[in-house]
């Protein structure tokens, strides 16, 4: 049997994408939407750095060809995009900005530059539309009382995060692209995204592993919006079919406190416990403290004080999904089946312990 078998994701109810063309298919959302798209019976076009490791990730199908790129080489893949009904533009700089040592030339080059390089071949290849993966962190207000939605203005890029500063730039760069080449640009807003396929892995798929392992004894009381990278791809691909160019689709998920997203790791995981809460002073130290220990040990932190305060900003933040629910058709699953699957995926790679087995109940004698 194949190491890699076709996916079993329901076929979408929209109109089929002939040919379509995703960036950074090796990443947790690229995974995903090249899923979707052979699921949906389109011919996929994955452009990876790494053709090799593509290969060893990718379901193994007779209508996904691969083809080495790097996004910040529009002249590796250009000559990809002719006869391409469609490009869902996933690769960016982000798991990279939340690590120590980042680079922030590469991070505005990749996250920017690259993507109006994309646009501009795209239009010159006449592909007639391009999803581009922003973020929910772009948006500037949205609480408990007043949810953010897609009319809320984008906060200031020039204030604390580079990676969100970098999606602002990108929207701006897009704002009028459309109507100026009659090119379709939708964009996708997610929130935190978890699930299978995190082969980076991100900042969840690091937390994931730190907490089913027991690596982690405390985190801070916070939450965020999190969301199934597999129901964001269904919002990408959805969009590249149905979405209104320039138009925003949050894709945000539903919002959990932290203690129960570790909850739910440990029930899916089982093993380890729950970490404790912290005050969110106290978290920003024991960020600092990760952060030394792992470069102490030559290994990626579990946390850093860039990725925790990302956390902490979170916390406080609501959006809504309403215009991908109802205009594509969006639909988010319960957090429990995504780390439930995630935990077995990362048991399929061997990256987690067998489930344990449940315990057998003895009949009592008469």
């Amino acid at each position: 049997m194949s190491a890699n078998p076709p996916p079993s994701e329901p076929a979408p109810q929209y109109p089929a994408l002939g040919a379509v063309l995703v960036t950074g298919a090796n990443g947790l959302l690229g995974h995903a939407v090249v899923a979707r798209l052979l699921a949906a019976g389109s011919e996929v076009t994955a452009v990876v750095r790494d053709v090799e490791r593509a290969a060893s990730l990718l379901p193994v199908h007779p209508a996904l060809r691969l083809v080495a790129g790097d996004i910040t080489d529009i002249d590796s893949y250009a000559g990809a995009l002719h006869g391409m009904d469609a490009v869902i533009h996933t690769a960016a700089y982000f798991r990279e900005y939340y690590q120590p040592g980042h680079d922030l030339d590469l991070l505005y080059r990749t996250n920017v530059d690259a993507v109006e390089e994309l646009l501009r071949a795209a239009v010159d290849a006449e592909v007639p539309t391009v999803v581009q993966t922003s973020s929910i962190a772009v948006l500037g207000g949205g609480d408990v009382r007043s949810p953010a939605d897609e009319q809320t203005p984008n906060g200031d890029p020039d204030r604390g995060n580079h990676y969100r500063a970098s999606k602002i730039r990108a929207e701006r760069m897009i704002d009028g692209f459309g109507e100026k080449y009659g090119l379709r640009v939708p964009l996708v807003l997610p929130g935190w995204m978890w699930g299978p396929g995190d082969s980076g892995p991100t900042s969840a798929g690091r937390l994931f592993l730190a907490v089913a392992r027991g690596e982690i004894k405390a985190l801070p009381a916070a939450g965020n919006h999190v969301v199934d990278a597999r129901d964001v791809a269904a919002v990408c691909v959805s969009a590249a079919a149905l979405g209104t160019g320039g138009r925003r689709y949050i894709a945000g998920g539903s919002w959990y406190p932290l203690h129960e997203i570790c909850a739910a790791v440990v029930r899916a995981a089982g093993t380890a416990t729950v970490p404790r809460k912290l005050p969110s002073p106290t978290a920003m130290t024991i960020a600092s403290v990760l952060e030394w220990q792992a470069k102490v040990r030559g290994v990626p932190p579990v946390a850093t004080r860039t990725g925790m305060r990302t956390l902490l900003e979170g916390h406080h933040r609501r959006v809504s999904s309403a215009r991908a629910v109802h205009e594509l058709g969006a639909n988010f699953r319960p957090l429990e089946h995504t780390v439930t699957d995630q935990a077995a995926w990362l048991r399929a790679r061997g990256e987690l312990p067998a489930a344990p087995a449940a315990p057998v109940r003895k009949l009592r004698s008469s």
